[in-house]
């Protein structure tokens, strides 16, 4: 699944929509069921603005990374 982006980063909530991910998915991702704390996001295309609360996503990193996840479960 290859899907084209704009040159830009995207939000959480744009990426969940355009991939069409629902919010307990992107949770299970983002966090370690164990200890409740975030994974390593980076590896996702995942990126925290500094002194923010915000996070920003590399849309074709975060393509890849869904696209190798994909693979797994096939």
């Amino acid at each position: 699944m290859e899907l084209s982006f704009e040159k830009r980063w995207h939000s959480l909530h744009e990426i969940k929509n355009f991939f069409s991910i629902k919010d307990k998915t992107m949770s299970n991702w983002l966090y370690d069921k164990k200890t409740g704390k975030k994974k390593d996001l980076a590896s996702m295309g995942i990126y925290k603005l500094p002194d923010t609360n915000y996070y920003v996503v590399n849309p074709v990193e975060f393509q890849e990374w869904f696209n190798k996840r994909l693979r797994i479960y096939q």
